[in-house]
């Protein structure tokens, strides 16, 4: 059973309309939190490419997923062009890790493949014996990582890499009360769900954000763990499995009853 975190303030770094499962948990187990919006998602630079591979999705054999949002986004953009989502179902569909998976099988079906680690390059090597000479859609992030593009070419994928989305920050205003907040010693533990919110908050906080050494910091997994020590700021809390319930439960285990 979870420990409680009654007395205790955690803010939550999170992309304007994102899912609610960590702070709900949270909140659940006794938390205040504070949400800070850090990032947002913008439509792809040019949607054209998107489109003309969602209109050909017949010649897919397989689609990989490497966030929530992607997911989000395609199924968003095959309704804009009035394609059916349920022709994502025909392909095999692979997902980066558990939360992925969720929104996968929440909008379109569970996913075929899932790797036992929640990072690109571990997706890339799970895929590698079924992809070789396969037509592999890959809907990413404009500033996603190269591992997986990388990984899935080396497996001889016949790979089309498009952009489904722009990850942008937040406005900096709406980022710094959580400067405020972290000079009056209000918080416990900030929570970051993305590599991405930990450099829209750095970089929205500026010398400022030195305050973040002074309370736990949580991420999801292993990348944003490692954006964080790239800005000198050490995870104090990770999960095993890369989802927000359980990323809830770690940042409770870490700080215990208030």
């Amino acid at each position: 059973m979870a420990a409680r975190l009654d007395r205790r303030t955690v803010v939550v770094t999170r992309g304007k309309g994102g899912e609610d499962a960590l702070s709900e948990r949270l909140r659940a187990l006794g938390a205040e939190v504070r949400e800070v919006p850090s990032i947002a998602f913008a439509d792809p630079g040019d949607p054209a490419p998107l489109d003309a591979a969602l209109r050909a999705l017949d010649g897919f054999e397989w689609a990989i997923f490497t966030s929530a949002t992607a997911v989000d986004r395609t199924a968003a953009r095959l309704r804009a062009l009035g394609v059916d989502v349920a022709a994502l179902a025909r392909l095999r569909l692979a997902a980066v890790g558990p939360a992925t998976a969720e929104r996968l099988a929440r909008i379109v079906r569970e996913p075929d493949l899932v790797p036992n680690e929640a990072k690109g390059d571990v997706l890339a090597r799970a895929l590698a014996p079924h992809v070789r000479g396969r037509p592999v859609l890959f809907p990413r992030p404009a500033d996603g990582r190269p591992e997986t593009v990388a990984g899935l070419l080396a497996a001889g994928a016949e790979l089309t890499a498009v952009e489904a989305y722009r990850t942008v920050p937040a406005p900096a205003s709406e980022i710094a009360p959580l400067a405020e907040w972290l000079a009056r010693g209000d918080v416990d533990a900030v929570v970051f769900a993305s590599p991405s919110a930990v450099r829209a908050v750095v970089s929205a906080l500026g010398e400022r954000a030195a305050l973040l050494r002074g309370v736990v910091l949580a991420a999801i997994g292993p990348t944003t763990a490692e954006a964080l020590r790239e800005h000198g700021l050490e995870p104090g809390a990770q999960p095993e499995r890369y989802t927000g319930v359980d990323l809830a439960e770690a940042v409770a285990a870490r700080l215990g009853p208030g």
